[in-house]
This record gives structure tokens, sequence and C-alpha cells, in this order.
């Protein structure tokens, strides 16, 4: 086990504590001070930066391909745009849907797939390019902010289940809701965009082409397209509401299926 694993545990911990204070905040409105709520959020991303600047400093910047550590730097990405996010008048089910997302797929990590030895990690000198790792880091930006949006989606979808019979509050649950995904999407565009961009000029770099048939480059662009058609509904009023959601959750699980996919072939042994 790495050194580090200690302080993912703990952090993995304080994730855990914050979803069980924000769902006692959204059904006890009130009774938890907001102070506190930020609190374990920002108990998390400190333990989480110790650790991953720890895993950094040990293996190398082109480490962050590896798939455990691309999750890891996402979820990172995640809670602080959430934080920022907070500090806005919003739903607070959305924040506690996007803090429980974090906390399922941090334990995946911590459980599933245990943090390597980063002393053993023998990286491809592909990898070692400044572009490379600007694409990779845009991606996960991106990806954090797809988490963020896709807690407001399931709370527009939530909001049309048969228990909400008061209409004029399940129509503000579905306005904030909406407007809480779509705010993360806008947010998420130019990261996205900046790293299909980053990928084409380092794939140009080390192959002398724009454009490769690499499974990480096709999944990227498609979660792009995915993510230009959600937008784009917005000037299509029959496809707002659920289709919109539906978009955006679907491409949570492209993006979340491209992490293990940024460093395949780059990284010569895990």
């Amino acid at each position: 086990m790495a050194p580090e694993a200690a302080l993912y545990y703990t952090a993995n911990l304080a994730l855990f504590a914050a979803v069980l204070l924000r769902w006692w905040n959204v059904c006890r409105p009130a009774r938890i001070p907001d102070r506190m709520l930020r609190s374990t959020l920002i108990l998390f991303v400190t333990l989480q930066g110790v650790a991953l600047v720890w895993s950094t400093a040990v293996s190398g910047p082109p480490s962050i391909a590896h798939p455990w550590l691309t999750t890891m730097l996402m979820l990172e990405a995640t809670i602080l745009l959430c934080l920022l996010l907070e500090r806005k008048p919003g739903p607070r089910a959305a924040g506690a849907i996007v803090v429980t997302l974090a906390f399922f797929i941090h334990s995946y990590g911590l459980v599933i797939e245990p943090a390597p030895l980063w002393e053993s990690l023998t990286i491809s000198p592909f990898a070692r390019n400044p572009w490379y790792i600007l694409h990779v880091l845009s991606a996960l930006v991106a990806c954090g902010a797809y988490v963020c949006a896709a807690g407001g989606a399931i709370v527009y979808v939530a909001a049309m289940l048969p228990r909400w019979d008061d209409f004029a509050a399940r129509s503000a649950l579905q306005r904030d809701g909406k407007a809480f995904a779509r705010g993360t999407l806008r947010f998420a565009f130019p990261w996205l965009t900046g790293s299909v961009f980053a990928h084409a000029v380092w794939t140009y770099l080390a192959w002398g082409t724009y454009w490769s048939w690499r499974l990480a480059g096709v999944v990227l662009i498609i979660v792009w397209l995915i993510l230009v058609a959600t937008l784009h509904t917005r000037a299509r009023s029959r496809w707002q509401g659920t289709v919109c959601a539906l978009l955006t959750v679907f491409g949570l699980v492209l993006a979340l299926a491209s992490l293990p996919l940024l460093g395949q072939g780059l990284v010569a042994t895990w």
C-alpha cells in the first residue's frame, strides 16, 4: 500500500460525513449551519490535495494519466466546484447528490482499485509533453463539472415523481435543478474544448498528425458533441427539461468511462 493511502482513506471519511450532513440538511432545513456543511468539504479537499501532491511528487506530473490518479484528481475538481457553486443560492438537494456521487466514485477507487506503488511506475516519453498534461488536466476539470451538472439533472428528474403533489414546489425545484446543471455545463464547455485542442496539438507533436483513432480521443470527441447538444437544447423548447437532463446523465457516464482511457498506451508499465 502506498504511504499516502492513509490520507486518501481519511479524506473518504470526511466525504462520508459531508454526505450525511447534507442529506440531513435536505430533510431538516436550517438545522445545520452552512459553515459546518462547507467545513467537511474543505477538510476533504485539504486531505485529498495533500495526498495528490504527495503522489505526483513521487511519480512525476505525467503520472496524472494513471486511471486511479485521474479519478482522484477529477473528484478534487468536483468538490472544489461544488464549494464555489454553494456560494450562490441554489437547490440544497443538488449539492447533496453531487457529494453523494463523489463519495461513491471515491469509495470505488479506494476499494476496487487501490493506489499503485508510484516508485515502480515507468512513464512513456510520449506522456512527458506539456500539451499532454494540459489535455489530461482540462479533461479532468470538465469531468468534475459534469458530475456537478448531473446533480442538477437528477434533481430535475426526481421532481417529476408522483410524490411531489405541490405544483409550485415541484416547479421551483425543477427550475433550480435545470439552472444548476446548465451553469456547470457552461463551465465545462471551455475546459473540454481546451482538452480537445491540447490533445490535437500533442498528437501532432508526437505522431505528426492532428488526429489518431485512439479510443481516448474518440470518446473525448463524443463527450464534447454530447455537451454541445445538451447546451443547444436551450434553443429547442421541446428538448428542454427531461431530454436535457437525460443527455446530461448520459454525458456523465461517458465522461467517467473516458477517465481510464486518458493514459491508454502512454504509460509503459503500471
